[in-house]
């Protein structure tokens, strides 16, 4: 089952990276009209998987502190699941 839904993520991989990008986006133009919750959550949201996942990928992965740390940020999960896919079963 692990595999199958690390296999699912890295399918769409391209996507997901474009649909954060364009989250992100909206934000940072909402941002100065008064909506920043967007930003806000997505933030708040990457914190808390930094905390509890992130961390623990980079390190385990050989991956530096701010490449973890900036990847998690930005990307959240759709920079540590294929990360962790890649490693655990040498498909890209």
């Amino acid at each position: 089952m692990k595999k199958l839904v690390f296999k699912y993520v890295t399918k769409f991989q391209n996507l997901q990276v474009f649909l954060v990008l364009v989250l992100w986006a909206l934000g940072a133009l909402a941002a100065p009209f008064g909506f920043p919750w967007i930003v806000l959550g997505i933030l708040a949201l990457h914190t808390f998987e930094y905390v509890t996942v992130g961390a623990k990928k980079g390190k385990k992965y050989g991956e530096s502190f701010w490449q973890t740390v900036t990847m998690v940020m930005i990307f959240g999960y759709v920079w540590w699941v294929p990360l962790t896919y890649r490693n655990e079963y040498g498909e890209d």
